[in-house]
């Protein structure tokens, strides 16, 4: 797969988004290629001459993403930085291209491993448990032995209907885990869950029948809780920041500068219970050692509380001690930070599209 500019077209693009996909082998357009901003509603198909355009009210930090049945997904990353139209070329999927076999056997059923991938990636909320996934023919599940970690594929994008948000969301699937500490699928065995893909919403509410449960979701999600940061506005937005179980201001642990079009955000302080911890082991060579061999970054040690509008507790973990946020709430690299308790359990079906606009 690869991405190549048109020289011969010279056109402005600013907030539009277009170009040409192309079938690699055979070097000729493809007709009815689905492409979208990751996250968003904005989308396109291509025409008979392979084009596409998109035009969107705002530069979104999301990979614009080009499918088509048979070849591989394509993903273009910072996709507003190409001035022209722009060639896209798809590979065909040689997995695509054979029969998807369901696994059996192992030491769990289909249907048990389907019970935990439900509730680990659609969550089990009131939006997560009104969500249904059409295809779930298409999910092929295994446990790992090796790892104690039950793992999917879809080598489809799922398609999921969320009938609380009223949302249709196709969720093309590149990761998903969830690692327990034992041969089992027990939720007090579980030590992580993890997925990852890319999005696409489609708007299925009419008349604004769906507006007060998305803003509910939206109350107290990791999203709004990053604009908070952005913003300062902490109190205004009815958070409070919790450092060794105390309320904390945010201005002695959090820098927030400009940084081209995102806000950085630094940690310019830790806990003073982290800190005691620190000089405790730097004290004793034997654990010094320990630390050393430890995976994780500079402050993976670090950890602060959140709680919204008084009730709704969040744990939050570092790993460098600095990332981004965007307009739209959306942080990178997102390996930074590491949510538990509320906003850790908000799965698919708690997603808003990155342009969803919140209005008191």
């Amino acid at each position: 797969m690869f991405i190549a500019a048109l020289l011969c077209v010279n056109i402005a693009l600013g907030q539009t988004l277009q170009g040409f996909v192309y079938d690699e082998e055979e070097n000729k357009p493809l007709e009815g290629a689905f492409v979208y901003v990751d996250g968003t509603t904005f989308s396109a198909s291509t025409n008979a001459k392979g084009y596409f355009k998109i035009v969107t009210p705002q530069q979104f930090n999301a990979p614009l993403v080009i499918s088509f049945i048979g070849f591989e997904t394509l993903r273009i990353e910072e996709p507003y930085s190409y001035n022209k139209p722009f060639k896209a070329v798809l590979r065909t999927d040689a997995i695509a291209l054979k029969e998807v076999v369901i696994n059996k056997g192992g030491p769990f059923s289909r249907r048990q491993m389907l019970k935990v991938f439900r509730e680990q990636f659609l969550g089990t909320t009131r939006a997560g448990s009104s969500c249904k996934i059409e295809n779930e023919d298409d999910i092929n599940l295994y446990f790992d032995l090796k790892t104690n970690s039950l793992r999917a594929q879809a080598y489809k994008p799922i398609r999921i209907i969320n009938k609380r948000l009223e949302y249709k969301i196709n969720f093309d699937l590149a990761d998903f885990e969830v690692n327990y500490s034992a041969k089992t699928l027990d939720a007090f065995n579980m030590r992580r869950s993890f997925f990852a893909g890319t999005t696409f919403f489609t708007d299925i509410s009419k008349n604004h029948s769906a507006d007060k449960k998305r803003k509910e979701v939206y109350l107290g999600s990791a999203v709004h809780f990053m604009k908070t940061i952005a913003k300062g506005d902490w109190q205004e937005q009815k958070y409070g920041l919790y450092a060794d179980r105390w309320p904390a201001d945010p201005n002695r642990y959090f820098s927030v500068t400009d940084s081209l079009s995102f806000k950085k955000v630094t940690l310019i302080d830790i806990p003073p219970g982290a800190k005691k911890i620190r000089e405790e082991i730097a004290a004793n060579s034997q654990y010094s050692i320990k630390v050393k061999e430890k995976k994780g970054g500079k402050f993976s040690d670090v950890k602060f509380d959140v709680l919204y509008d008084k009730q709704l507790q969040s744990g939050l973990m570092f790993n460098n001690g600095y990332f981004y946020i965007d307009a739209n709430g959306l942080f990178f690299p997102l390996s930074e930070i590491t949510f538990v308790g509320y906003m850790g359990d908000l799965k698919a079906g708690d997603l808003l599209p990155a342009d969803y606009v919140y209005t008191p």
